[in-house]
């Protein structure tokens, strides 16, 4: 849940910034394109729980349910200085993208194998209110080097269509690489 406000088009966002708020904007189908502010530190805490999918979000004393569409960093403090929030028609579906999260042990990691992860986000398309918050990868199925998972191989609710082939690979069980030490003998 987060709360935002209106912002003054008149007043600069960095004077914002300065006491102690994000500036975002918040659109959608059914939603001018507003431009409003978060306390930060609520900003913050909200962000720091947040994966994906819909959340609530209160502004001009409605409750609206909003989807997170971008934050921008400041390139060098690395602190969040924007926000979009994207209302969606909960009629209409939607393309995103949903975190994927590894669960389980790969029993080749006791064999000596590595686990590469190629993919770490699937984009979906369903409607807002069926977004997951992350899609869940087993690792169990990784028992001997080159054992790969694909995008085909995941649980994807019925109500979700994936947009990338279903032949991609997620993980895959590596060989670990062997690194031979050098020993320099020098002639005396």
């Amino acid at each position: 849940m987060l709360k935002v406000f209106p912002r003054e088009k008149s007043k600069k966002a960095e004077s914002y910034r300065k006491e102690g708020y994000i500036p975002g904007v918040i659109y959608g189908p059914n939603l001018d394109s507003t431009l409003i502010i978060a306390q930060k530190k609520d900003f913050l805490k909200f962000y720091e729980n947040y994966e994906s999918g819909l959340f609530e979000v209160y502004f001009d004393e409605k409750k609206f349910l909003g989807i997170l569409q971008e934050v921008q960093f400041h390139p060098i403090t690395d602190e969040i200085i924007h926000f979009d929030i994207f209302v969606p028609s909960l009629e209409e579906k939607i393309t995103t993208k949903v975190p994927l999260e590894f669960v389980g042990e790969a029993p080749g990691v006791r064999l000596g194998g590595v686990v590469n992860i190629s993919l770490e986000e699937l984009e979906i398309e369903c409607l807002p209110q069926d977004i997951p918050q992350a899609i869940y990868v087993d690792l169990s199925s990784l028992k001997n080097i080159g054992d790969t998972i694909y995008v085909k191989d995941l649980k994807i609710p019925p109500n979700i269509k994936v947009l990338i082939s279903p032949e991609n690979p997620v993980a895959t069980l590596i060989e670990e690489a062997k690194i031979e030490e050098e020993t320099q003998t020098s002639a005396s």
